[in-house]
């Protein structure tokens, strides 16, 4: 058994990157209803695969500074998971 002792510091950012990656998982989350809730409306065959999600997470990037801040490794495991999930 081990126990990790984290300085303030250490556990501020720690649990900010925490916070980015569950607001990635989130809109996952709402971009995979919004393309079921099309799909199911119309004809036409959408998908919401990591592909899509990579692009979304490389928009997001790019336009929310806070998101930026954080490590791109975990935010892009965070949508492997979520695909396979």
């Amino acid at each position: 058994t081990f126990r990790v002792r984290l300085s303030n510091t250490a556990r501020r950012r720690l649990e900010a990157e925490w916070d980015r990656c569950r607001w990635i998982w989130n809109e996952c989350v709402a971009k995979s209803k919004q393309v079921h809730v099309q799909g199911k409306a119309g004809s036409e065959r959408l998908t919401c695969g990591p592909a899509q999600l990579d692009k979304m997470l490389t928009e997001a990037r790019r336009v929310t500074p806070w998101l930026a801040e954080g490590a791109s490794v975990p935010q892009q495991q965070v949508i492997r998971d979520f695909a396979t999930s």
